[in-house]
């Protein structure tokens, strides 16, 4: 028998994420702050709860897609939230990407209360998400990671486990470092030949058809040919990934010079308006400084 699968969180990659868990056959409840989307996990038979403290009530396993630790911590710890409707022994597993230490704080507080966690953010964007294809990077104790391979699997093709609470995030942040990097350097060289005077649509061809071209890179390439920046991932959250990355490294004692330019243009970026388009439109904000229209 599958176990009760509740899932709060149902934006970009939240809502086809559940949407692989209902297909999969679990029995699901959902939970979003703007009520119009579950309307579609409840076409596919998904209960939908007024609050996250329902969702918990009725679920044996709580998946959540969240943007930040704030929301987070308020799905769990306010009145109405999971912690309020869970019994003993249920498991949360985050998904979304935080700060490795406040994961860390969050498991605290849950163990006391007989809840179990997992840090289980995602590698890749909203294509992967709908076709369930994520690569998935869990941290928290093994033996409840090994309880939770099968709904992983509903979810994700490549699942490792990294080893204790925060560790799952701890790689995110390592390779949201190199997401950035790539898009960065992508639009800069895009703008230096678009100055030149080169034609854009060939220079995207050029880059997408050499051996420098990361699937990544090959993804991002038209967005910035086509000057169409519909969020696969949104130009705000990469400016917050960074700068939990940079506050990581700080942390750890590691220097990132590269990255905390990168962090101060996405930064930039989001204050001239691009916060809702994706990230690759950083390209915008490099070619308003070379000049270009």
């Amino acid at each position: 028998m599958k176990i009760r699968v509740g899932f709060v969180g149902l934006g970009l990659m939240g809502g086809p994420m559940a949407t692989n868990i209902a297909r999969t056959g679990y029995a699901l409840t959902v939970y979003d702050v703007l009520s119009e989307k579950c309307a579609p996990l409840q076409d596919l038979g998904a209960r939908v709860a007024s609050s996250p403290k329902e969702v918990a009530e009725c679920s044996d396993v709580v998946v959540a897609m969240l943007s930040d630790s704030g929301v987070m911590e308020k799905v769990l710890f306010s009145p109405d939230g999971i912690v309020a409707g869970a019994k003993a022994g249920l498991v949360f597993i985050n998904m979304g990407t935080i700060a490795p230490d406040a994961t860390r704080r969050a498991a605290a507080r849950l163990s006391e209360k007989g809840i179990k966690m997992l840090d289980a953010p995602v590698a890749g964007s909203t294509g992967h998400a709908k076709e369930g294809t994520l690569g998935i990077l869990v941290g928290g104790d093994q033996e409840v990671y090994l309880g939770q391979k099968e709904l992983f699997s509903a979810l994700g093709k490549d699942i490792y486990y990294l080893g204790p609470s925060g560790s799952g995030e701890q790689m995110k942040l390592s390779m949201n470092l190199l997401v950035a990097a790539q898009v960065t350097a992508l639009s800069e060289a895009m703008v230096m030949a678009s100055k030149a005077g080169l034609d854009l649509e060939l220079v995207g061809k050029i880059i997408g058809e050499s051996n420098l071209a990361s699937n990544l890179i090959s993804r991002k390439i038209p967005n910035i040919v086509n000057q169409s920046y519909k969020p696969a991932f949104s130009l705000k959250l990469m400016q917050k990934d960074l700068t939990l990355i940079i506050q990581s490294a700080e942390s750890l004692g590691v220097a990132l010079p590269t990255t905390s330019v990168t962090h101060q243009l996405y930064t930039s970026a989001k204050t001239r308006g691009h916060g809702e388009d994706d990230s690759s439109s950083i390209y915008c904000v490099l070619a308003e400084m070379a000049g270009l229209d």
